[in-house]
């Protein structure tokens, strides 16, 4: 195995989803995956109407449908219903 192919290999992180610890497989978590772990419900809804920020020290981003970003131990995400109209 090349070392590039270690660096994206499985693995596991400790996250926070609603301030709530977590633990999830990595390397990437996905906008869904992110609202199956805040329990939010999104049958039959349309994702558009949900956000999900996420923030890792300084650093911080938004997630819509279908994007992931790469986990870091420690990334604290927030999930919901959006309030654009």
């Amino acid at each position: 195995m090349t070392q590039t192919n270690e660096k994206h290999q499985e693995r596991e992180f400790q996250i926070f989803v609603q301030s709530r610890p977590r633990k999830v497989i990595g390397p990437t978590i996905a906008f869904e995956e992110v609202l199956k772990l805040a329990n939010i419900d999104t049958t039959g809804q349309d994702l558009g109407l949900f956000d999900v920020d996420w923030t890792h020290g300084n650093d911080r981003g938004s997630l819509t449908p279908g994007q992931n970003v790469k986990l870091q131990n420690g990334m604290r995400f927030d999930a919901g219903k959006s309030n654009r109209s």
